[in-house]
């Protein structure tokens, strides 16, 4: 008597673990296949450029070599905007659209530093600053009106569309800037020489970034350790022994997302070689999602042939644009469900009235 009724109690308060549909294990794990691939030729062969862009008004622009071509998702209606001719004015190897009321308003960096703005409404050119010295743009990022780029030469200068000469140019490093990124209230700026950098949308303190051979690693950050220590530590660390490439925070559940190019056997606390030895491994080529704070791996799905470089996150949250050049291709992929204003989490005594 006593072991059925210890039973029963124990079944009223047994809730079954369920995965919620915002999560990445029932979106992409469940399908594990894109859901839209587009052709990209002559995108920079070159894993740490940013080719590829994604509006909050559903349209995509690619730069492929000299010209930049952007696509309606809702339509699906193709359409090129431009064409830089002269070899002063480079390849187009960064591409990034404007934020807040400038949806249509897309910048372009090239190879020999030069900056274009265009209205892809229009189809007419804005603004356009030349560079001088010809060190090439490696990393561009929009704060408002103000457009924040890296150069090959560990340089940063802001632009303001309002101003016919850069605001400020500064030496932020040492070596190259591919990683620069704004966080989501425009205080603070993140200058990293890696490409993957991401700042989390439901915790604005709180940024990840990765690193390729030798680090292979993820590392979580918080801001007040940033800002307020000399030798900051990362708050955690994912060892992954496999390049990263991007990084992307879900808007809708406590999950991470990244993305992958050639893995490798991890040292053991021995140093490792100059040049990376690859292995097979589920990460090579992969997109893998991550939960938060638990950091346990929830999905790899191999997404290219070659290195994924690139990744674009969509305006509804759920949708990751991945981009390979090796392929010469983009893929887009379901990873993440929409989490409505209106759902709120059931408890047991929701289900339960006590008389």
């Amino acid at each position: 008597m006593l072991t059925a009724l210890r039973r029963s109690v124990s079944q009223l308060f047994y809730s079954p673990s369920v995965v919620p549909p915002t999560s990445s294990s029932a979106n992409l794990a469940k399908r594990r296949q894109f859901i839209l691939a587009l052709d990209g030729p002559g995108i920079p062969q070159d894993p740490w450029a940013y080719p590829l862009t994604w509006s909050r008004r559903n349209v995509i622009a690619v730069a492929c070599g000299h010209d930049v071509y952007y696509q309606n998702l809702d339509t699906r209606q193709i359409s090129h905007l431009c064409n830089l001719p002269t070899a002063s004015h480079g390849r187009i190897r960064t591409i990034a659209f404007a934020q807040g009321d400038m949806p249509d308003v897309v910048c372009m960096g090239t190879t020999t530093g030069n900056l274009q703005v265009w209205d892809t409404a229009s189809e007419k050119l804005l603004r356009k600053w030349p560079n001088h010295d010809w060190m090439g743009v490696s990393a561009l990022d929009w704060r408002d009106r103000e457009c924040t780029i890296g150069r090959m030469d560990g340089r940063i200068a802001l632009y303001d569309l309002r101003q016919r000469d850069a605001v400020f140019k500064i030496k932020a490093h040492r070596e190259d800037v591919y990683g620069l990124k704004w966080s989501p209230d425009g205080r603070y700026l993140l200058i990293h020489r890696d490409q993957a950098v991401a700042w989390c949308p439901w915790k604005p303190d709180l940024l990840a970034t990765g690193g390729t051979y030798p680090d292979g690693t993820i590392q979580i950050w918080s801001t007040a350790t940033l800002t307020s220590s000399p030798s900051p530590t990362p708050l955690h660390t994912i060892p992954l022994d496999s390049s990263i490439y991007s990084l992307q925070w879900s808007p809708h559940c406590k999950e991470l997302l990244s993305t992958h190019g050639l893995s490798w056997q991890g040292s053991r606390g021995e140093r490792l070689p100059s040049k990376v030895d690859p292995i097979a491994s589920p990460l090579t080529n992969s997109v893998t999602v991550h939960s938060y704070p638990s950091l346990n791996r929830l999905v790899s799905v191999t997404a290219h042939t070659g290195t994924v470089g690139q990744s674009c996150l969509g305006p509804d949250g759920t949708m990751v644009f991945t981009i390979c050049y090796r392929e010469e291709a983009m893929k887009m992929w379901k990873v993440w469900g929409r989490r409505e204003e209106s759902d709120k989490r059931e408890s047991t005594f929701d289900r339960y009235s006590i008389r």
